[in-house]
């Protein structure tokens, strides 16, 4: 019994000295050094309570307000017009031209066509008041007429479109006299025009735009162009175009009066502001009923559990630890409203602040909990977290 007795004080003794060496160790240590020896243990413990103690930690993202799974932004109602007017592009004085042993006269017109795609049925008039010879008429140096004329008003000289450019040149001479050397041949013209059909274009391209909330941007996924086509006479259509974007959507002679419906490839689309143009080479439309349809990913609504086990609902309900809820908002300054619902208990949540902040010790329950946070206005949150403190 004695050497047992023995036997522990020395291991008693043998300790002691072990741990008044530590001791004299971490005394003696320098003082960065120690202090990092006691920080560490510290630093450990506490990131330990602290992942003990949250509860639920999330990062919902960007919310939408958009109700349900499908909106529609409305364009307004487009009319396509084709409109083509007569139009004197040149009006020449009167003037002679004129064939003789020893008198010649020719005379040459310059003209511009300054919209030349858009110009068709080109034709030049005139009335000879005085006739003798064969007129000729060149355009661009090609015959374009040439006769001897019985009357003084004759029909309009058509200008083929294909020898007409920008810049044209036309020119009147009368025909040699020959041998009869003692007569000239000679024309009197006046009321000499040159008239063209112009087409104006500029009612032929409509531009509307609507707008993509990045909220609504970065949860859609399918996009529908909806739009029905009402036609002038169907006989002189044109293809229609629409871009959204300038990437061309649909390109196609539709039929009038049916309901379209044409994809919209999210590519297409930017967040933010979106132009769509509607737009005919010939003819008119009425483009009514037009919508772009959105399906989202999913339900605005963002529902997350956490779960309080037994021993920690007793801390709770003794008021040894409070239950608190944070949502962790974008710093933009704007209003944010939103439906907080905990485990049936709602409220709504108004703040223009960054961080919200309350207190659900009355709301939450041993076991399985529920927190549920409706937008009612479009918000982006950071982090929502539910932790004992």
């Amino acid at each position: 019994m004695l050497k047992k007795a023995q036997g522990g004080m020395n291991a008693a003794i043998l300790v002691a000295i072990i741990a008044g060496l530590i001791i004299l160790y971490i005394v003696f240590l320098p003082t960065s050094e120690r202090e990092k020896l006691v920080e560490k243990k510290t630093t450990k413990t506490t990131e330990g309570e602290e992942k003990a103690n949250v509860l639920l930690k999330v990062f919902p993202g960007i919310l939408s307000t958009s109700k349900g799974l499908e909106d529609e932004k409305e364009i307004p109602n487009i009319f396509l017009v084709e409109t083509t007017n007569a139009k004197e592009l040149e009006k020449i004085n009167p003037f002679i031209v004129r064939s003789g042993w020893f008198d010649k006269r020719a005379k040459k017109i310059d003209f511009e066509l300054e919209d030349h795609g858009n110009t068709d049925n080109v034709v030049v008039s005139f009335t000879a008041k005085k006739r003798n010879g064969i007129l000729t008429i060149k355009l661009n140096n090609a015959v374009v007429f040439e006769n001897e004329l019985a009357n003084d008003i004759i029909e309009p000289v058509k200008l083929d479109k294909k020898s007409l450019g920008k810049t044209n040149s036309l020119e009147f001479s009368v025909s040699s006299v020959g041998l009869k050397f003692w007569t000239t041949n000679e024309y009197s013209l006046e009321n000499v025009k040159i008239i063209g059909d112009i087409t104006d274009t500029s009612k032929q391209e409509s531009t509307n735009i609507f707008t993509l909330s990045d909220s609504e941007f970065s949860s859609m996924d399918k996009a529908t162009l909806k739009f029905i086509p009402y036609c002038g006479n169907v006989n002189e259509l044109g293809t229609l175009d629409i871009f959204i974007n300038n990437k061309k959507l649909f390109s196609s002679v539709p039929v009038c009066d049916n309901a379209y419906k044409q994809s919209i490839p999210k590519s297409a689309l930017n967040e933010g502001e979106n132009n769509i143009v509607f737009k005919t080479n010939k003819g008119s439309y009425s483009v009514e009923q037009i919508k772009i349809a959105l399906e989202f990913k999913e339900p605005t609504v963002k529902t997350y559990f956490f779960e309080i086990d037994a021993s920690t609902f007793k801390q709770i309900r003794n008021d040894d630890k409070d239950v608190e809820l944070s949502i962790k908002f974008v710093e933009d300054k704007k209003r944010k409203r939103a439906k907080l619902d905990v485990n049936g208990h709602v409220e709504t949540i108004e703040t223009e602040k960054a961080l919200f902040t309350k207190n659900i010790d009355t709301k939450v329950s041993e076991g399985n909990n529920f927190v549920r946070l409706e937008p009612l206005e479009d918000m982006e949150v950071v982090e929502l977290r539910v932790e004992l403190v």
